[in-house]
Parts: structure tokens; C-alpha cells; sequence
């Protein structure tokens, strides 16, 4: 959906020749590129080839349009009534005297429409653009006396409009060529070399959105994915060559195996149909484009998260097993190996830092300098790296996104493995080891929902890790956008993303907020990362707007944590998980106590059921007994809010890409 000045305009002779009781509006009337625009976005229809009226939906927003130039575009405020105080609000200009390139609606306006409506304010980066536009009022809450900003009448009204509007699908030979011509995204807005109209044909069909607050980056959606991978092996041929029609008669021949004789031919000309019958690559994606024109791309968006320390300890664990192999079965990754073998590589890479910058320790990247400072000074290299590194933490980490796992060798000893991801991972991560961001990725996968592309900041990310080229995904971001949306997740917050966790309100706040509140408590940096991993578990989504909110997730998860005692040191990891999902397992559910009750006989069941070391199992039922998740012998009701949880944290359904790597 997209509303610039001609658009306005167009709607607003519509409107007004209803009004005055004509029967139509003239073609000639209304600029042809325009009304074709308002047509696909299902703003206003023919009624004959040549006569054009507004839609049911065309005029719900036409009039918002007029109640918002009736107010005017300079700032009001009303103080009666409600449960808060308008401190300022305004209308718009008459479209005639907007400038020709301002976008009044678009996917940026939609997007902070949505994301202030699921946090109930809206956010920092989306305030100015919703203001100007009369989409937006500054208030104070009577009861608290806090100021914020929430969404106008208007703005709720438009956005109810956008969801209550079904846009069409038509894409014609010269429109075709031009989409196979379009790089992916996301993009600078100036990649995009087709005319203004062509633009705004493919922003009111939603195949492509833009980036907010400034419209400035753009990607394909997820149907516009589809279309596009149907267009390039498919869609040949003159006049319409993807249309709603010729994608139910494609879906009505797979169902059947019937057609016509003409009907089949022409699928076969476009290239959706081979010779024999046979249903091509692009019948394939048409059908996908189909599929999500009729139900909606996804709603939730997933990523993924990593730290170069982090990806440092999967290159550990492989070496170790591989001198395991080959030299000494005593080198085999159990903790205490794996702390020695890290410590000896911190020792050489912070001695070789020293030595580089010597005494210009000033000029070292700060997410190294304090370390390397108190490594100058160290007397006990093991104590330093322990007060420095946390290995366990890095452990718990990575098998909680399902790239290490915790075993146990042929002598019982915790060992941890690598799983085929953490493989993968680190095939990548020795090419280019750096850290991978939960916004980065995100860059990537945002574009797969129905409207959205990813803020300018998040794109950036996205190309200073090296997950996004020039206009598209690389294929090291094709892979941690694959990995995002199946990976299994488990739960687990380390004591930093416990304290971030516990700031953010289920109703959520700002990013700015979240900071403020923990200054004296944490570092930025160690805030940051909080975030990025809590949003990579699914357990926080942070918007583009610059707001964060809690998902379902993070709202089962706070209520299996609101019995843990304070200062409780890791209450969640995937050994506890683990451990818990074992005793589920071998237990017996009763709905009314909200219990999983065990026989004493069942526990040994359980600790197979794990795979488990019996120490670890037996360290980890003491601190899930302390934590309240298990009681004597059952599994209490926090225990299976958090299986609840976990489930919530990974997609229930299959979420596969629409551009997998290859």
C-alpha cells in the first residue's frame, strides 16, 4: 500500500464524483498509472473497462485523509477526557501541497504502525515520520504522569485498513523482465532502476517493502521472493505472465492433473509446465508465491547469534577430538581439557597483541585493551583467563542453539561433540572469524514476512559482518539465515541476559530504556549481547521502531522464572532443560496439579533418556530442585512452563526460506 501525492489526489476525485452522485469517475479523469496503483492495492476498482469508483476501503481512507486536512498540519492539543492528556497532535496538509516524492503511507509507515500497536507506544525511531503524517500524538498518561507517544485514531484506523485490504496480483511481460533485473535485497533504494510506477505497482502487490524511517534500503517479502524465483525460470512470453488467475488455474491442474487443451498449452508457454505434463521449477514457486498471496507470509521473524570467542571454542573442541584420534585418546574435549587448551590460546593470542601494540595499548579495539591490560600484570595465567573468559558460559551457549552437544565418553567423563550446525559453523567462522549479530541476520530473514524490510542500522550490521554484498545476501548470510529458521533452541540465560532480561517489560519499551535502566549494573557491551542473544532464543523481538518486546516465549519463560530466588546463579541452561525434559518423558502429566509426578524407579529411565554423564544429571536435578523447576519427585508446574517455553522459542511448523542456500 502506497499513498503519495497523485494517489491522494485520485482517491479524493473518487470520493467526491460518488458524492455528487455520479455513476463513475471517467478514466480519462484519473492518471492511468495511478488508479492501476490504488487497483492493485485494492483502494479502488472498475466498474466497467472505463469507469472507476473507490472500493469500500478506498473511501474508509479517504475520509481519514479528510479529517486529518480538516485538523490541519500545524500542532493542537485537547486535555479533557480519557485516561490520558493529547499534548500534541496534528492533521496534514491538503494533498495539493505535498511535494511530489512524500510518501503520506508505505511499507516503512506500515511497519511503525505494527510495531507501535504490539508495544502499545511508539517507538523512538518512528515518532517525527508518524507525527508529520497525523498518524501519531503525544500524550501523558493521567495516572503515572509519564509522557510517551501512541498511536492516533488515525493511525489505528489506517492500520486496520491495510489488514482489511487484499491487494492484487498481476505482473505483465515488461513488469516480469524488469523484477528479473532487480537485485534480492536488501538493497540501497538505488539499486532499484525501474520507473517510479513500476515501484509502486510491485510496493501496493507487496513484493517489495522499504526500510524505515527514510524509506532508504529495500528487499523483496516473502511473496515477493516467490514471485521473483518463479520469474526467473518461468513467466515468458507477451502480456500477463503472473496473474491470480493463471496461478489458481496452475494450482486447479496439480490438484486434477486436468485442463484444457488451451489451458495447458498456455501454462506450458509460460513455462510452469513441461512438455510431458510435469510441473517445473517455476510452477513450483508460482505455487509458493500463490500459497502466500492467499495465507500470509510468516508472522514471527528468527535469527541467530554468535561471538568470535565463542566460535574460537568450536575450533577447540574440533582439534581436540581430532588429537584424540590421531595422537592421545587422554586429548578428548572434557571440560578440563578444553579449559587448558583455551588458556594456552588466550596466552598466545593476548602475548602477540602485546607485542604488537606494545605500549600504544591505547590504540587497541577497547573489546580487548582491558584484558590485555590486566594480562600485562598477571602472575597466575590460569586465574586470568578464568576471571576473563567463561568457558562453561561459552558452552552452555553453543548447545543451546544446537551446535555442541554434551555426552559422555566410553569412561563415563562429560565430553562435548559437535553437531552437524557447529560444524557448518565453524567452516564458516575459519574463513572470516568475527562476531555474527541476532540484528544481522535478522536483516535477512525480516524480508520473509508478508511487508517488512529490515531498519538501515540492522542492514548495515548485516554488511560489515559479511552476511549482506552489495544488493543481496552472501552465501555465509544465506546460511546463518538457514541456520536461524532451523536450528532447535534451548532454553538458557547466562547471569547478563538474566539482568536484561528481567528490565524488559512483557509490554516492552525502547532499546534507549533498556540501557538507561542497567547503566550502573552492566556495561553497553555486555548489554548489547545480552540483547542480541535473547532476541537470537526468541525470547525478546526487537522492532524497527527501536522498541523491544517480550514474544510468547519470553512471556512463558518470565512466568517459570517468578519463583527462582534472587541472586540464583544460571537458573536456566540446556542441562537443566535436558534434565527436565528427561523426567517429562518418564513421568505421568496430572492436568489438575499442574505436575509431572516420577517414581523413584523411574530416575535411572530418565538419566538414560538424557544421555547425560550421571554426575552432570545428578548436578543438574540438585540446582533444577533449587531453582523450583522439580520438587522431590515431580516436575512442578515453573519445570513445564519452561518445556512450554522451549517449544515457543523454535517454529512450531516447517519455516523454510523461500531463498535457501544452494
Amino acid at each position: 500500500m502506497i499513498i503519495k501525492k497523485q494517489h491522494a489526489l485520485a482517491l479524493e476525485r473518487l470520493l467526491a464524483d460518488e458524492e455528487a452522485q455520479k455513476p463513475y469517475t471517467p478514466l480519462e479523469e484519473v492518471d492511468q498509472p495511478t488508479f492501476v496503483e490504488l487497483e492493485l492495492a485494492g483502494l479502488a476498482r472498475f466498474s466497467t473497462p472505463v469507469r472507476l469508483v473507490p472500493t469500500y476501503l478506498g473511501r474508509e481512507l479517504t475520509m481519514v485523509l479528510r479529517e486529518l486536512i480538516e485538523q490541519g498540519p500545524e500542532p493542537r492539543s485537547d486535555d479533557e477526557g480519557g485516561d490520558y492528556a493529547v499534548l500534541e497532535a496534528r492533521g496534514l496538509a491538503a494533498p495539493a501541497d505535498w511535494s511530489a516524492g512524500w510518501r503520506w503511507l508505505g511499507s516503512e509507515v506500515i511497519a511503525m504502525l505494527e510495531a507501535a500497536e504490539r508495544v502499545g507506544r511508539v517507538g523512538p525511531d518512528a515518532v517525527e515520520a508518524l507525527m508529520e503524517r497525523g498518524l501519531a500524538l503525544r500524550v501523558r498518561d493521567r495516572e503515572s504522569k509519564k509522557e510517551y507517544y501512541d498511536l492516533s485514531d488515525a493511525g489505528r484506523r489506517v492500520l486496520e485498513i491495510y489488514r482489511a485490504a487484499e491487494p492484487g496480483l498481476e505482473i505483465g511481460s515488461e513488469l516480469a523482465a524488469a523484477i528479473r533485473k532487480l537485485p534480492l535485497g536488501p538493497a540501497p533504494a538505488s539499486e532499484l532502476p525501474t520507473p517510479s510506477h513500476d515501484e509502486h505497482r510491485l510496493e501496493a502487490m507487496r513484493l517489495i517493502a522499504y526500510s524505515l524511517p527514510n524509506s532508504d534500503v529495500f528487499a523483496f517479502t516473502g511473496l515477493g521472493q516467490a514471485v521473483k524465483k518463479a520469474l526467473e525460470t518461468g513467466g515468458w512470453g507477451e502480456g500477463d505472465v503472473l496473474t491470480s488467475d493463471i496461478l489458481w488455474a496452475l494450482a486447479d491442474y496439480v490438484d486434477s492433473g486436468e485442463a484444457t487443451e488451451a489451458g495447458l498449452a498456455t501454462l506450458q508457454a509460460l513455462g510452469y509446465v513441461g512438455p510431458a505434463g510435469e510441473l517445473l521449477p517455476a510452477g513450483e514457486w508460482a505455487l509458493e508465491a500463490l500459497r502466500l498471496w492467499q495465507d500470509g507470509a510468516r508472522a514471527e521473524v528468527w535469527s541467530f547469534a554468535i561471538e568470535a570467542e565463542e566460535a574460537e571454542v568450536l575450533q577447540t573442541i574440533a582439534e581436540q577430538w581430532r588429537k584424540a584420534e590421531e595422537t592421545n585418546p587422554e586429548e578428548r574435549p572434557t571440560f578440563a581439557v578444553l579449559r587448558r587448551a583455551m588458556i594456552d590460546r588466550k596466552v598466545a593470542e593476548y602475548k602477540a597483541l602485546l607485542e604488537k601494540y606494545g605500549r600504544k595499548l591505547n590504540e587497541m579495539p577497547q573489546k580487548f585493551r582491558l584484558i590485555a591490560e590486566r594480562f600485562a600484570g598477571a602472575k597466575d595465567l590460569a586465574r586470568w583467563y578464568d576471571e576473563n573468559f567463561d568457558l562453561r558460559e561459552a558452552l552452555a551457549s553453543l548447545e543451546s542453539f544446537e551446535l555442541i552437544e554434551t555426552g559422555e565418553d566410553d569412561k563415563g567423563k562429560e565430553v562435548f561433540y559437535l553437531t552437524g550446525w557447529g560444524e557448518e559453523v565453524l567452516d564458516d567462522q575459519q574463513q572470516n572469524r568475527r562476531d555474527v549479530s541476532a540484528t544481522a541476520v535478522k536483516a535477512i530473514t525480516m524480508t520473509r514476512r508478508s511487508f517488512s524490510a529490515p531498519g538501515h542500522g540492522w542492514w548495515n550490521e548485516a554488511r560489515q559482518q559479511g552476511l549482506v554484498g552489495s544488493a543481496e545476501p552472501t552465501s555465509s548470510g544465506l546460511f546463518y539465515a538457514q541456520l536461524a529458521e532451523h536450528v532447535q533452541r534451548q532454553p538458557h540465560l547466562s547471569k547478563y541476559e538474566l539482568q536484561v532480561f528481567h528490565a524488559i517489560p512483557a509490554r516492552g519499551l525502547s532499546e534507549s530504556e533498556v540501557y538507561a535502566a542497567l547503566e550502573k549494573k552492566l556495561d553497553p557491551e555486555r548489554i548489547r549481547w545480552a540483547l542480541e542473544k535473547l532476541e537470537a532464543r526468541h525470547l525478546i523481538d526487537r522492532l524497527p521502531d527501536g522498541n523491544v518486546v517480550e514474544t510468547k516465549a519470553g512471556e512463558l519463560l518470565d512466568r517459570a522464572l517468578a519463583g527462582v530466588p534472587e541472586g540464583f546463579g544460571n537458573p536456566v541452561n540446556p542441562i537443566i532443560f535436558r534434565l527436565i525434559e528427561a523426567l517429562r518423558a518418564v513421568g505421568n502429566l496430572y492436568v489438575k496439579e499442574k505436575r509431572v509426578r516420577i517414581l523413584p524407579r523411574n530416575v535411572k529411565e530418565a538419566l538414560e533418556y538424557s544421555g547425560l554423564p550421571k554426575d552432570v544429571f545428578d548436578n543438574a536435578l540438585e540446582a533444577a530442585r533449587a531453582a523450583g523447576f522439580v520438587g522431590r519427585s515431580s516436575v512442578n508446574e515453573a519445570g513445564l512452563l519452561l518445556l512450554e517455553a522451549a517449544a515457543a522459542m523454535n517454529p512450531g511448523e516447517e519455516v523454510s526460506g523461500l531463498v535457501e542456500l544452494e
